[in-house]
């Protein structure tokens, strides 16, 4: 029988799905409930590894350590931060994209729906005691919103749009339609694109192709008053060329869940340039997932997907590991 081994954090939660989805389907090993004395063997026996990559979740020797290791399944959405270079050749990497969906999805819409009407900067003039009913914002029937990335979480936040009457461009890699946007679009067709945009959201994974791709030229591209929201990674977008952006050009607006530094605990501030100071920002500590329900969904995906692998089925999210190669370090 195969033997997954989970190298991620298991309490209540997580084991209460892995008791339901097991079945006999494998053998579970969890990492955290070994002795010191059988680590080692663990490691030598796993088939498959389920883990957030993050921390020290995956050790730097994994193909020394792990001989038989045939798949890694992450939790998390991004593959970003995985140490690729660690990893045999013929390892079958997977996300677990699909998982968050909803809740990515639903905080991207927040973060558009935030910086659109204004409500941080409605809710700072309220309570120093200013009550301007005339503060416009802006509407979102009728406008266009170009969605980068129409996998799941694209998908969703399109289908979030068109419930408000807005007019969905994707931007995929085939350049094909996917439903339920209105039209499709490559990276080649972005100039154009972005002048068409009065919203603009990220939800492209981190490669080396996507890295730095929201710079100076792509910002001066889209309209003074448009609205960019990013709940991929942080470093799609060039920090200082954003910053830059926001100061010239006050009507412009963004939301941002995800960063290009992190805190080491939950103090202190993921920029090197002060966003907290300007007041066309909305905020969030790349949170979108902390949502009741989703480590469950999280977990329920990831091992419905490694019984695919052990079943001979194609696996769901395969990594290409040829773009990450560039780019993976830890968050």
């Amino acid at each position: 029988m195969a033997r997954v081994l989970f190298a991620c954090r298991m309490d209540a939660e997580p084991r209460a799905v892995l008791a339901e989805k097991n079945a006999n389907a494998f053998e579970a090993v969890i990492l955290a409930d070994l002795p010191e004395s059988e680590v080692a063997a663990a490691w030598s026996t796993a088939d498959v590894l389920v883990t957030t990559g993050f921390g020290r979740e995956i050790p730097a020797d994994l193909a020394a350590r792990a001989p038989r290791l045939r798949m890694v399944q992450t939790l998390v959405a991004g593959v970003d931060h995985l140490p690729y270079r660690s990893f045999p050749r013929a390892l079958v990497v997977c996300g677990n994209a699909g998982a968050y969906n909803v809740s990515v999805g639903e905080h991207a819409l927040a973060l558009l729906l935030a910086a659109a009407k204004d409500i941080p900067h409605r809710t700072r003039e309220i309570a120093s005691g200013v009550f301007d009913q005339a503060a416009p914002s802006k509407a979102l029937a009728e406008t266009t919103v170009l969605i980068l990335g129409m996998g799941g979480i694209g998908v969703t936040v399109a289908g979030m749009c068109k419930a408000f009457r807005m007019h969905v461009v994707g931007v995929g890699r085939s350049g094909q339609v996917v439903p339920p946007a209105d039209e499709a679009g490559s990276m080649a067709d972005l100039p154009a694109l972005l002048r068409r945009a009065d919203y603009v959201v990220i939800a492209l994974p981190l490669t080396a192709q996507t890295k730095g791709l929201v710079d100076r030229r792509f910002l001066a591209a889209m309209k003074d008053d448009a609205v960019l929201v990013n709940v991929a990674r942080g470093k799609i977008v060039v920090e200082d060329d954003l910053f830059e952006h926001l100061k010239a050009h006050p009507g412009f607006r963004a939301g941002i869940d995800v960063w290009w530094v992190y805190p080491s605990g939950t103090k202190g501030q993921p920029f090197h340039h002060p966003f907290h100071e300007l007041p066309n920002v909305v905020m969030t500590p790349h949170n979108a997932n902390a949502i009741p329900g989703q480590r469950r969904w999280a977990m329920e995906a990831a091992l419905d997907n490694v019984r695919r692998f052990l079943r001979g089925e194609a696996p769901l999210h395969v990594v290409d590991v040829t773009e990450y190669g560039t780019v993976a370090e830890p968050r």
